[in-house]
């Protein structure tokens, strides 16, 4: 069985490592974004999600997942990284979702109203997050891990007032 721990504190753009902020800055010109999306960052959250495992022989593992999510006015931008590597990470993603496109039911409401209006549980220091990441043609789900302190909270907050802000903008 794995333990799963989470820390969270808010952070400024600039302290994102050197290869992230790059990394950040590469996909979202790939993906057509027009501007570099760390100069707008008005909020940013980062949480590490520790995770030990015990094994048979050998002791145990941990492995640490680091998110980092930052908010603008118009966007939500989610990284993932193993949070162990100071450097490069082959296996980084990032994902750039418009404030006006994000759900935060754990299932797009759509599949919600065909279940009978069904609530699903969300496990605490999860945000359900639903939307279609900019550059994708499909709608997707996924539980970011926000952690659950003050910090995690702040970030919450901003997030949801930001994304109302956004759709009363649209006209959504």
């Amino acid at each position: 069985m794995a333990e799963r721990s989470t820390t969270s504190r808010a952070i400024a753009a600039g302290q994102l490592p050197a290869a992230t902020a790059a990394f950040i800055r590469e996909q979202g010109a790939v993906r057509g974004l027009f501007r570099d999306p760390l100069v707008e960052v008005t909020h940013a959250l980062r949480t590490d999600e520790t995770t030990t495992k015990r094994r048979l022989f050998g002791g145990t593992r941990t492995s640490v997942r680091t998110v980092e999510m930052l908010l603008t006015p118009d966007l939500l931008v989610v990284s993932y990284r193993d949070g162990a590597r100071d450097g490069e990470d082959p296996a980084a993603q990032v994902s750039f979702h418009r404030l006006y496109q994000i759900e935060f039911a754990p299932l797009p409401s759509e599949l919600l109203e065909r279940a009978g209006g069904a609530k699903v549980a969300v496990p605490a220091g999860l945000m359900p997050l639903t939307s279609t990441p900019v550059g994708s043609t499909q709608r997707g789900s996924r539980m970011v891990p926000l952690g659950d302190g003050p910090d995690a909270a702040r970030f919450r907050e901003a997030l949801l007032a930001a994304t109302e802000r956004c759709r009363r903008g649209a006209g959504a």
